[in-house]
């Protein structure tokens, strides 16, 4: 696992072998006047997002212990998400990343509905909609390995939403 870990480091750093990702780079006149990656800026967006969905999950676990199981896939994957962006994001732009700007983002907030049923919906929605910005931020991504990394990630989402969506069927 370490070895995927310094892999997606270097991916997600838009460090890529010569000729996989072979999209010519803007010009220099038209290369952003910030001195940060694009790609970087882009991965510590993703990782505000993914921990915002992480503390989602854990406060649905608190309220209601008895989803743990239900909610163990959706905490797995998106604790590898946040370890693996964590490592790719260099703290500065960590600490200046806000959550999503690509989509309209939903509150930040741990109220959890009182049903079971109800907590999971809210969960399938918020994985959706991680799914959605996934997405839009593989199509932005400049680097090709890293756009893979991140559909991969919305691929997971969409996984999460679905298995959720029919838990959320069968809860009460």
């Amino acid at each position: 696992m370490g070895g995927f870990a310094a892999l997606g480091a270097l991916t997600l750093t838009g460090c890529t072998p010569r000729g996989i990702d072979a999209r010519p780079g803007p010009t220099p006149a038209v290369r952003r006047s910030t001195d940060t990656d694009p790609d970087v800026a882009l991965a510590a967006t993703v990782l505000a997002d993914e921990q915002g969905m992480l503390d989602r999950v854990l406060a649905t676990v608190r309220r209601h212990p008895r989803l743990g199981t239900t909610l163990a896939a959706a905490r797995t994957a998106h604790t590898a998400h946040v370890d693996l962006l964590t490592e790719a994001v260099p703290q500065q732009a960590s600490s200046a990343a806000t959550p999503s700007a690509t989509a309209a983002p939903a509150p930040v907030t741990t109220r959890v509905p009182a049903r079971a049923s109800a907590a999971l919906a809210v969960l399938a929605r918020e994985e959706d909609r991680l799914s959605l910005l996934g997405r839009r931020g593989a199509f932005a991504a400049e680097s090709g390995a890293f756009a893979r990394v991140l559909a991969s990630m919305a691929a997971a989402s969409a996984q999460q939403a679905r298995a959720l969506t029919d838990a959320a069927g069968g809860a009460r």
